[in-house]
């Protein structure tokens, strides 16, 4: 504003507070240089502000108890004694494996979106930070990194009332020889057109990590070629470095998301992320041509909704959490380099910390496994 000298306040008016505002909101106030200089010019962003004047009112707790039409409901069926076969009827079918207590397949237009089946994520790749604070190297030692899902029991049914498949998953993630563990009761509820997921995991055992680098879920998704977000963006950002991101809707190419640090690390993570989706192409069948020329039409095809929860995030790239941590060169990661895309949908994560130069990850940042875990994602 004009007029306003260093080192005093003023007060100006903003004539949008005056109509009524509908659904999340933010005022951005932007500070740019009104004069070109030997450094930027003119008109160049030398901070910011961001005021949230309305919270997110999208919740997914309704989503419950919403039943489905009659001529919307999915139809299941045992393919084999251990794969349950559900196929709605916009399009979609899925596949959830009774034996390992998750779902391994996404069939749209008679392909598999899904290249490696949904399963919980606790690590990261170690940042420069990890390493060199005493979370990294807990992590290690508790054998974290090699965690394994072990299922327990799975049931499933129709709910007459509601039409909605539910198929309830007991599993039991833990690292190899060690005692600790997190038990996850997961209930999958298919309404024809989407998944809802909600999750109650309890962390228990002797010589458990005080600490989780992330708690959410991992996947594999084929033909992802761009993400489109509302949350914080467009650079990365984590619970204890988000402030400087803007909370808007946002765009960028898988690899657009990745950053290429020089010593192969956890990154490209986005925060504060109420939705997200990724589009691309759906891979047609081996040898079927495509003959509607529509190659480079993308569509979406998957969409991950957090509803209002606070902190949650989605990290998408060419590489697994196993490459970065693997290798020691950026040249060494390039040949690691996958077709598909590793997604993380991640409702919990742990602060960054500087410990590679300075303290660890602050108490407020850390992601505690003193507590009991309940979330829920719904997928379409």
């Amino acid at each position: 504003m004009p007029g306003i000298k260093p080192h005093t306040t003023s007060t100006f008016p903003v004539d949008i507070l005056h109509h009524r505002i509908s659904g999340e909101a933010h005022l951005i106030l932007s500070f740019t240089l009104r004069e070109s200089t030997n450094w930027a010019a003119a008109g160049h962003e030398v901070a910011f502000g961001q005021l949230q004047l309305q919270p997110p009112s999208s919740s997914l707790v309704h989503y419950r108890s919403l039943a489905v039409p009659d001529d919307l409901r999915p139809l299941v069926h045992l393919s084999t004694p251990s794969k349950l076969a559900i196929r709605g009827q916009g399009g979609s079918a899925w596949v959830f494996d009774l034996a390992l207590g998750t779902l391994s397949s996404w069939v749209k237009d008679d392909v598999n979106l899904l290249s490696e089946p949904l399963s919980f994520a606790l690590y990261r790749a170690l940042t420069d930070n990890d390493r060199g604070g005493r979370f990294g190297q807990e992590w290690r030692a508790r054998r974290m990194h090699q965690i394994r899902t072990h299922p327990l029991t799975t049931k499933w049914g129709s709910r007459r009332e509601s039409g909605i498949a539910e198929v309830v998953a007991t599993t039991r993630v833990a690292a190899p020889v060690l005692n600790w563990s997190v038990v996850c009761t997961t209930t999958f509820r298919f309404s024809g057109r989407d998944v809802h997921i909600h999750v109650h995991a309890k962390p228990q055992g002797e010589l458990l990590p005080g600490t989780f680098a992330r708690f959410g879920i991992r996947l594999g998704l084929a033909g992802a070629e761009r993400a489109k977000w509302f949350g914080r963006g467009p650079g990365e950002g984590y619970v204890d470095k988000k402030a400087s991101q803007k909370m808007g809707n946002w765009e960028e190419t898988i690899d657009g998301l990745f950053v290429d640090y020089e010593y192969p690390q956890d990154g490209g993570n986005r925060t504060d992320v109420r939705w997200v989706e990724f589009l691309g192409k759906v891979p047609k069948p081996e040898g079927q041509n495509d003959e509607n020329g529509d190659a480079k039409k993308q569509t979406r095809l998957l969409r991950a909704r957090f509803g209002n929860l606070d902190g949650a995030s989605f990290q998408a790239l060419h590489y697994g959490t196993e490459d970065l941590d693997e290798t020691e060169h950026p040249y060494e990661l390039y040949k690691r380099k996958r077709k598909d895309t590793v997604v993380h949908l991640d409702w919990a994560h742990h602060g960054i910390g500087t410990g590679s130069c300075g303290p660890a990850t602050l108490p407020q940042y850390e992601l505690r496994t003193d507590q009991e875990f309940d979330y829920e994602i719904l997928l379409d």
